[in-house]
C-alpha cells in the first residue's frame, strides 16, 4: 500500500529480480515511450535496492512502484524535465519521492534553477516525503550538498563505505550559512546530510539480467527511501500525515541515526549518522 516514485533513468523490468514488482505507472519525459525501457541502467539499479526480489533481495520489496523517465541515455537530466517528473508523482498521489540525482558536480545528473526545488517544496506541501542524494563531489568540494537535497524539507542522504566510514565522495553540507548567495544557518533536523547509509560496494542488478556493485549517495538515497517505505507499512496512519508527518520522520531519522565513535552532534558529512531501520521503526512507535 506504500507507494514509491523513482525519478531516474528508467527501469528495466525484464530483469529475472524484478519480475514480481508492482509497477503500477511509468512515463517516459525523455524520449515519450509508452513501455518501461532503461538506456542508461542507472534507474534499474536504484529501482532494484528498493524492490527486487530474486537474487538480490531489494529492502521494500513490496512497495506500488511509480517510475517517471526523466534522466537520458547519458545520465543527465534537464531541470524542466525533472520537475515535471517530480509533478508527475506528485499527481499520482504516492507517499515517497526518491531521487538519486544531484546538481552538485560529480553527481548523476546536472539540476540547475530553482524550478526542481519549487517541485519538492510543493510535494511536501502535499505531505510527500521526498529523498535525495547529497551528491559525489566529497573529494572535489563545491561547498554544500547537491540541489534538490539542499531543501530543508527534503531528506538529504549522504554515504559510508563498507567499513561505515564517510565514503571519499560523499558531498559535505554547509550548515553554517553564507552572505552570497544568501543563505541561512541550518538547524535541526534539517542540517545536511541528515542521515547516511550504504554507498560502496552496493549489490545491484544492471540491465540484460546481469548483477554488480555500485558506489555513490544515489545508492545511499534508497536504502532510506526503503526504511521510509517500510516505516509507512508498519503504521499506514501516518500516510494521511501531510507537513507534520514529514516533520517527525526527520525527527526519528535524527533521533534514531548511529553517530561514529567520536561525533556527539550533527557532522557536516556524517549527518545525524547512520541508517538504523529497526531503530528508526522503533523510534516511530515510541
Amino acid at each position: 500500500g506504500v507507494k514509491v516514485c523513482i525519478v531516474d533513468s528508467g527501469i528495466d523490468v525484464t530483469h529475472p529480480d524484478l519480475n514480481g514488482i508492482n509497477l503500477v505507472e511509468w512515463v517516459d519525459l525523455v524520449n515519450g515511450q509508452l513501455s518501461p525501457y532503461d538506456d542508461q541502467s542507472h534507474g534499474t539499479m536504484m529501482a532494484g535496492i528498493l524492490a527486487a526480489d530474486g537474487g538480490l533481495k531489494g529492502v521494500a520489496p513490496n512497495v506500488e512502484l511509480y517510475i517517471a523517465k526523466a534522466l537520458a541515455e547519458n545520465g543527465s537530466g534537464e531541470s524542466s524535465i525533472v520537475a515535471d517528473a517530480i509533478d508527475w508523482c506528485i499527481n499520482k498521489g504516492v507517499n515517497i519521492i526518491s531521487l538519486s540525482l544531484g546538481g552538485s558536480q560529480g553527481a548523476t545528473s546536472i539540476i540547475l534553477g530553482s524550478d526542481v526545488e519549487n517541485s519538492v517544496e510543493d510535494a511536501y506541501s502535499a505531505g510527500i516525503v521526498v529523498v535525495a542524494a547529497a551528491g559525489n563531489d566529497g573529494e572535489n568540494d563545491d561547498g554544500d550538498v547537491a540541489s534538490p537535497g539542499n531543501i530543508d524539507s527534503v531528506i538529504c542522504v549522504g554515504a559510508v563505505d563498507s567499513r561505515g566510514s564517510i565514503w571519499s565522495g560523499s558531498s559535505v553540507g554547509d550548515n553554517n550559512g553564507n552572505l552570497w548567495p544568501i543563505t541561512l544557518p541550518r538547524n535541526d533536523p534539517d542540517k545536511k546530510p541528515e542521515i547516511v547509509a550504504p554507498g560502496q560496494k552496493v549489490p545491484v542488478i544492471l540491465p540484460d539480467g546481469k548483477w554488480g556493485y555500485a558506489d555513490g549517495t544515489s545508492a545511499a538515497t534508497v536504502y532510506v527511501t526503503g526504511a521510509i517505505a517500510l516505516l509507512l507499512e508498519n503504521q499506514p496512519e501516518l500516510m494521511d500525515g501531510g507537513e507534520d508527518m514529514i516533520d517527525d520522520l526527520k525527527d526519528w531519522l535524527m533521533d534514531s541515526a548511529k553517530m561514529k565513535a567520536d561525533q556527539t552532534d550533527h557532522d557536516d558529512y556524517y549527518g545525524y549518522g547512520l541508517l538504523k531501520i529497526s531503530d528508526f521503526i522503533a523510534e516511530s512507535e515510541a
